[in-house]
């Protein structure tokens, strides 16, 4: 069975390495981005997918900029597929996607929940126990064709969107290998989405990352965990953005505050700040220019004072 995959970011490594070693697949061709400045100094460097290609020497590799550019649909018909296999790639385009007999995608959540760009994210972030994968077919409108495999697991209570991530790409490799199987066996049937159980999952924006602790305790706590470890959800100490790693519930006020008070710094046992309902522990915070450090780290190198307050973020600092 010939395939070419079609991915971009980490998450779709699991995947690709798992197709690459099953000798019962042919991986005939990658599409990838095009290389791109990063980190901070702003090198030129491949996708993770295009990383991968590099150290296993694998051709062909395809770096569109432009997903309807005539000869990508040349080389891709070229190569005669029996299956285009898709994670954590842009959109493709109906003239793309139905050049091949089949067309998956994976998808890191359990379809119609959280149709979109950030599934992990949103389902963190709405406090969520569990999500999954789905295995589904590509059609004109995003994330709504027939649903082929579901595989579901709980969200960690502490888990961070980085964590569930790692864990959910290695079960998506496995559901896209099971459905592969399938696809060459003709046993493959697809169920239609029941659009009236959908749910939106958009992209992360700058208001997203911005922590008000007006908010209830857990919704703080949540935001934090579903933007951990990066971008991060941020708020203001002293002037300065800090981006906060991880927050746990620290049990009722002690004592009448704002939100956002510090209520007791202490260089020994941490940090903790008030939400409008509840006390939380700062466990891991990362102030501008400086690596992550504990609260207690935090309380020590800044000694913060009881009666600070962390405020929230403007949406220009964070564009």
């Amino acid at each position: 069975m010939r395939l070419v995959f079609f991915g971009t970011g980490a998450f779709g490594l699991p995947t690709l390495e798992a197709v690459h070693a099953r000798r019962e697949f042919e991986l005939c061709g990658i599409v990838t981005g095009p290389d791109k400045p990063q980190g901070r100094g702003r090198k030129i460097a491949p996708t993770p997918i295009g990383e991968w290609a590099e150290a296993q020497s694998f051709q062909p590799v395809w770096k569109p900029a432009k997903l309807s550019d005539p000869a990508l649909a040349a080389q891709l018909c070229g190569v005669e597929a029996d299956a285009f296999v898709v994670v954590a790639y842009r959109i493709l385009p109906e003239t793309v996607f139905t050049l091949a007999p089949h067309a998956l995608n994976l998808h890191a959540s359990l379809l119609p929940a959280y149709r979109g760009a950030a599934p992990i994210q949103r389902a963190i972030m709405a406090g969520e126990t569990r999500t999954g994968v789905t295995t589904f077919l590509l059609q004109k409108t995003v994330d709504t064709g027939g649903i082929l495999l579901q595989r579901d697991t709980a969200i960690g209570a502490d888990e961070n969107a980085g964590e569930l991530a790692q864990r959910l790409s290695s079960l998506g490799a496995d559901v896209v290998l099971e459905t592969l199987a399938m696809i060459a066996s003709g046993s493959v049937r697809s169920q239609p989405q029941d659009d009236g159980r959908a749910s939106a999952a958009p992209k992360i924006m700058p208001a997203d990352r911005r922590l008000d602790f007006r908010e209830s305790g857990v919704m703080s706590i949540n935001r934090v965990r579903a933007l951990a470890p990066a971008p991060a959800a941020v708020a203001v100490f002293r002037d300065k953005l800090v981006k906060v790693l991880a927050l746990a519930d620290a049990g009722p006020n002690p004592v009448p505050c704002a939100p956002g008070e510090v209520i007791d710094a202490n260089p020994r046992t941490g940090l903790r700040i008030a939400a409008y309902d509840r006390a939380l522990e700062v466990r891991s915070i990362q102030p501008e220019g400086k690596s992550p450090q504990s609260g207690a780290e935090f309380v020590r190198g800044y000694r913060v004072a009881n009666g600070e307050r962390f405020e929230k973020a403007d949406l220009e600092s964070l564009c």
